[in-house]
């Protein structure tokens, strides 16, 4: 009878240890993070009576007699399903939805965690806010965000934070470079950059002087050098619109000169004779070239010194010209390639340099009276020039008379010169003079058909012009000292892209980068086909700096639009060399001299084009131009403003100069078996021997699961459940009791047979 006492007492007791689960899981139904329990039963001991026999014969076999002891708890075990999200609102409550965990420290000893309750306290770590532990993780740098500086370490962020400047030193370009925009040729063209005014930092207008453009250098002391020093002479040369070359030469005094007569004395180098085939006028700042006449092959250049070889070339022509009386004229005709003596340079004269000597005579009482040179070519008057009566009273008098514009001219092209006028020489006197032809053997292929296509030979795709060795242009420092003619070039089309940029004390600067198609070229891998080529030319506003190398030249696409990789070369035009301002054709980076950082060393950025062979950064196919700057990597200081938490447990600081920066990231660990895990109060676990030992983890990988800012993990009680047991569990205790009561009934009436 006792047995069955017993029996009834373990089920007793095992029924009430499910009440005891069922009401902690219900206890915490509104515990965050709370993983609820299951309480598992298994028999006890049983008491053997008969072990049972096996067949013998004709006897078959019998079971054993086993009569049971009760019932036991085998295991309460952890159910550690997700609970559902809850939102807060708060940036850092952190729900994990995975298998993941928190690991937080009270210095001596780690813990873990599924409620992401944290918050910053005074010391600035961040600590979960149920037991005062630190959230450990790894920390970031300033220099990096991808090598952590500390690992599984406390996480702390200063309230405040500073983030110092860092400057500048990559911009990366991405678009597409229309392969059909217009190379160096059209109806007009417009320099690269506006005139400024270095004085007013304003686009220059038609009164500014020239010595205060940022485009001039500051090469001459008007205090000290005399004014016949301070005359400059630029070479302007090109194609009419027919695409007939011509070449020409004006002189100004940027000290004395406005860009009024800069417009003005452009606008008389577009003139051959009578008949103007250009003009130039000032446009907001800019200086526009228009082509007139029939066609759309105009073009012009600028230099304030020749960029090509040259080599003069004189012999005596007639002697002299003698004058007897007045408004006697005399006419000297020649045809170049027959005239002895002259050594024609190879089979083009571009320009010539009539020498005039006059003789040392008295003509003061003819003041008033001239001679007047001019000069055909082909019929066609392309310039004259005044000899006046007090050019004669000095010994060695001379006067030099080039041409101020003059087309290429072949060795059959018919030149003549006239001579007249009304002054008297005298019996006997006689006016001698040579002419120089300026050897310009690039020049001259440049601006000239040699094989007879109608196109200009800097203009034909592969010409020997174009593909001259820079190495080969003359053009230095010292000839170039004035005119920033690279900068003031003229061009059909740009397609123009600023960005703003940090100098090393974190100041903020606009690039602007112009970009403009400079012709095409032989694909070197395949004869059949051609390269589009782009040149590149930055600028900053004037008084915050100087480029040192402004120029990307030569930048090369194949004929599937992408960039080769290829740059350094200028195909067409001016061929570039170190003049000092031009750039560096060989690389794609530039150095800047920042007037705000007070120091000698130039800041250095690169520019990034994209990759050889590709199309992730600048293309050229036959789409409209969209290339543009699309990020730089320098940034102003800036104050620590906000926090976010990312899925990957990236703790991003904003900060109040628009940088984002990672300054910590929180690990989750994971375990072999975390429902072997011990609870240890305040919702921690802690490691147990059969949990195994935590592997940290950035969250995403390896099933530790993703982090969600702004909410906490809900308690995964279901409350359906824990009734149903509650339910199961009393039904189980009634019955339970019965047996004690019926065996205490028995054990009455067994007691009773002695009465």
């Amino acid at each position: 009878m006792q047995r069955s006492l017993y029996t009834g007492v373990s089920g007793l007791s095992n029924h009430q240890a499910i009440l005891d689960v069922s009401a902690n899981n219900l206890a915490n139904v509104s515990t965050n993070g709370f993983k609820a329990s299951r309480i598992s039963f298994a028999t006890a001991l049983n008491q053997t009576n008969f072990a049972g026999a096996a067949p013998t014969g004709n006897v078959g076999g019998t079971n054993p007699r086993q009569i049971g002891l009760g019932v036991t708890t085998s295991s309460v075990d952890v159910d550690m399903k997700q609970g559902a999200l809850l939102s807060t609102g708060k940036n850092t409550d952190l729900a994990i939805q995975g298998n993941g965990f928190f690991q937080v420290s009270d210095g001596t000893r780690s813990y873990y965690t599924r409620v992401g309750n944290f918050s910053f306290d005074s010391n600035n770590s961040l600590v979960d806010l149920g037991s005062g532990n630190k959230v450990l993780g790894n920390l970031f740098g300033e220099s990096s965000d991808t090598q952590p500086v500390a690992f599984n370490a406390p996480i702390t962020i200063p309230s405040g934070a500073s983030l110092p400047s860092k400057r500048t030193s990559e911009i990366t370009f991405q678009g597409n470079l229309s392969s059909t925009s217009k190379a160096i040729q059209g109806e007009s063209v417009t320099s690269l950059f506006p005139l400024v005014d270095e004085t007013t930092k304003e686009n220059a207008t038609e009164s500014t002087r020239l010595s205060d453009l940022a485009g001039f250098k500051d090469a001459i002391d008007p205090g000290n050098a005399a004014a016949a020093t301070q005359v400059r002479t630029l070479n302007v040369y090109g194609t009419r619109t027919d695409g007939v070359g011509y070449t020409a030469a004006v002189t100004i005094n940027p000290w004395r000169d406005s860009v009024s007569d800069l417009v003005a004395r452009l606008n008389s180098a577009l003139v051959q004779g009578s008949s103007r085939f250009g003009s130039v006028a000032l446009d907001n700042g800019a200086l526009v070239a228009s082509g007139q006449g029939t066609g759309t092959s105009f073009s012009m250049f600028l230099g304030d010194a020749n960029p090509t070889a040259m080599s003069a070339n004189d012999a005596a022509l007639g002697g002299a010209v003698g004058y007897t009386g007045g408004a006697v004229g005399t006419t000297v005709t020649f045809e170049a390639a027959v005239v002895p003596g002259i050594a024609l340079p190879g089979t083009n004269i571009n320009r010539m340099r009539p020498l005039f000597v006059m003789p040392a005579i008295d003509l003061s009482a003819q003041a008033g009276k001239s001679l007047t040179v001019s000069v055909q070519v082909d019929g066609t008057t392309v310039g004259s020039m005044n000899i006046s009566a007090a050019d004669f009273s000095n010994a060695t008098s001379k006067r030099t008379f080039v041409p101020p514009s003059m087309p290429a001219v072949t060795a059959a092209s018919q030149i003549t010169y006239t001579i007249s006028g009304d002054l008297d020489l005298g019996g006997g006197n006689t006016v001698a003079y040579t002419t120089a032809y300026e050897n310009q053997d690039d020049l001259a292929l440049m601006i000239t058909d040699t094989d007879s296509d109608s196109i200009v030979d800097m203009f034909d795709t592969g010409s020997t012009a174009t593909n001259k060795d820079p190495s080969a242009w003359q053009y230095s420092d010292a000839t170039n000292t004035m005119f920033d003619w690279y900068r003031t070039r003229f061009v059909p089309e740009t397609v123009t892209s600023s960005i703003e940029v940090y100098d090393p004390l974190g100041q903020k600067h606009l690039i602007e980068a112009r970009m403009f198609r400079n012709g095409s070229k032989p694909d070197p891998t395949d004869s059949t086909q051609n390269r589009s080529s782009w040149d590149m030319i930055l600028g900053v506003r004037p008084g915050e700096g100087a480029i040192i190398d402004d120029l990307v030249s030569g930048i090369e696409f194949d004929q599937k639009g992408r960039f080769t990789g290829d740059y350094g070369k200028t195909l067409k035009g001016n061929t570039l060399a170190d003049n000092g301002y031009a750039g560096d054709p060989s690389s794609k980076t530039i150095r800047i001299d920042w007037n705000s950082t007070g120091t000698s060393s130039p800041a250095t950025i690169d520019l990034g084009l994209g990759d050889a062979n590709t199309v992730n950064g600048l293309t050229a196919f036959g789409s409209r131009s969209s290339a543009t700057a699309v990020r730089q990597d320098g940034f102003a200081d800036g104050k620590l403003d906000a926090l976010t938490v990312s899925k990957t447990g990236d703790i991003v600081g904003l900060f109040t100069n628009g940088i984002s920066k990672k300054l910590a990231q929180v690990q989750l660990a994971t375990f072999a078996n975390p429902a072997g895990l011990t609870q240890v109060g305040t919702s921690l676990w802690a490691e147990s021997p059969n949990s195994g030992q935590s592997i940290l983890r950035e969250a995403g990988t390896g099933g530790a699961g993703y982090i969600t800012a702004g909410a906490l993990e809900g308690s995964n009680v279901d409350i359906a459940s824990e009734f149903t047991r509650l339910i199961t569990a009393q039904r189980g205790f009634q019955v339970n009791a019965r047996v004690i009561q019926t065996t205490d009934q028995v054990l009455q009436e067994l007691a009773g047979l002695i009465r």
